[in-house]
């Protein structure tokens, strides 16, 4: 795709001119021409250069969420502000908080200072800005509402890293059990056990069950424990290396749909999402068929994605949303009416925010009441295991005090 520099029309006495990506001369008018401009000079640019840290269009460059979400907010505090967005953005280029982002600010400045517009200048680092990113803010330049739409952008970017934040944080305690639950109970197998195991040695008296049970397993660990933990490592790492082939990836989002609990779970976060995201879109301008197909790369569950593709497909086709959402089997009666509500009253975008926050209240009730119950049953576990082992070590000991009293 070009780029070309272009004047034209867009009133009796109002003469504009910008950059506008397209595949020909002929592609550039017709795009100008639908966005309601009558353009009278269109040619190919060729003096736009990308600064020396940027010319290599679509690096690879990736940045934390945090850091993407602190140049959203600040640079939409910027415009509300009233500031230009050239200017903007030379100000955004002076924060050292995150200095990978300082290089790629400047970058876009250049090209902004060159007459590029921000939706050109994010898509030169497709590792930073997503394309549901890169699309929003165009739609938000075309509709004179960038400073509102990436208002919106960071009022979601932060919601996302509170409800990763809090996932994480609710799910270290039962994890942190796991991992030394796990650890103990290899130590005591490899290296513990058995030692304790020769004081039985010259015990004449058969042992009990479960003692010879652990003895046995105690020894294929002892012996057997480098090799043991080598295969768990490579299965590990395979395990990893699978689940990120779409294959993988597949398998495990419609197997975690299998589950009940982890279901409905899975089913308000990424309903929540959905919700979330096509409000933001559609308050930004962006038609909506363009914005159902824009939501699913925010979908993370491939069976669930699948769905939302389906409901593009049947609004491209004719069908309002609230009929396509209703064939789908993903929404719930209460977001279908929600939906319907919204769209009768010409305020889709209120309908969907009311959705998306009740998705968001139900997933964090489960998760806290499923957090609730998983660190008491892993310790549960975890304690039963090691105290079977110990008593199964005990019971000769007292067999054998039985004996001498």
């Amino acid at each position: 795709m070009a780029h070309f520099i272009y004047k034209a029309k867009s009133g009796p006495n109002d003469v504009i001119s910008g950059f506008i990506d397209a595949e020909s001369v002929a592609d550039a008018v017709t795009r100008l021409t639908n966005a309601g401009q009558m353009p009278f000079d269109v040619k190919l640019h060729e003096k736009m250069v990308l600064p020396q840290s940027s010319k290599s269009t679509g690096v690879d460059i990736s940045v934390s969420r945090a850091a993407l979400f602190q140049f959203t907010r600040q640079l939409a505090d910027l415009l509300d502000a009233g500031i230009p967005l050239a200017r903007s953005m030379e100000l955004l280029s002076r924060q050292r908080q995150f200095p990978v982002m300082v290089g790629v600010i400047e970058s876009m400045t250049v090209l902004l200072q060159q007459g590029g517009s921000l939706s050109f200048a994010l898509a030169k680092y497709p590792g930073i800005f997503s394309t549901l990113y890169i699309h929003t803010v165009k739609a938000a330049e075309a509709s004179g509402k960038l400073p509102l739409v990436l208002n919106r952008l960071a009022q979601f970017l932060e919601n996302d890293m509170q409800i990763q934040s809090k996932a994480k944080a609710s799910l270290l305690y039962p994890v942190i059990i796991l991992v030394v639950g796990l650890l103990t109970l290899f130590v005591l197998l490899s290296f513990v056990l058995p030692r304790l195991t020769m004081m039985f040695e010259d015990f004449d008296a058969q042992l009990p069950l479960v003692t010879r049970m652990v003895v046995a397993v105690s020894g294929v660990f002892a012996q057997f424990w480098w090799l043991m933990a080598a295969v768990i490592t490579i299965v590990i790492l395979w395990i990893r290396s699978y689940l990120k082939t779409g294959q993988g990836k597949a398998w495990i989002d419609g197997f975690s749909l299998r589950i009940p609990l982890l279901k409905s779970y899975i089913e308000n976060t990424q309903l929540s999402r959905f919700s979330r995201t096509l409000g933001m879109l559609l308050e930004s301008g962006v038609p909506i068929v363009p914005a159902l197909e824009s939501v699913t790369m925010v979908v993370d569950n491939h069976a669930l994605q699948e769905e939302v593709k389906k409901i593009a497909l049947r609004v491209k086709a004719g069908m309002s949303l609230t009929q396509a959402i209703k064939a789908s089997t993903l929404f719930p009666e209460m977001a279908v009416d929600l939906i319907a509500v919204g769209q009768e009253s010409g305020k889709l975008e209120r309908g969907l925010y009311k959705l998306a926050a009740s998705c968001e209240r139900a997933s964090q009730d489960m998760a806290g009441a499923f957090v609730t119950i998983l660190g008491p049953a892993v310790l549960v576990v975890v304690v039963s295991i090691v105290g079977f082992m110990i008593v199964a070590m005990l019971l000769p000991m007292f067999q054998m005090n039985m004996i001498i009293n």
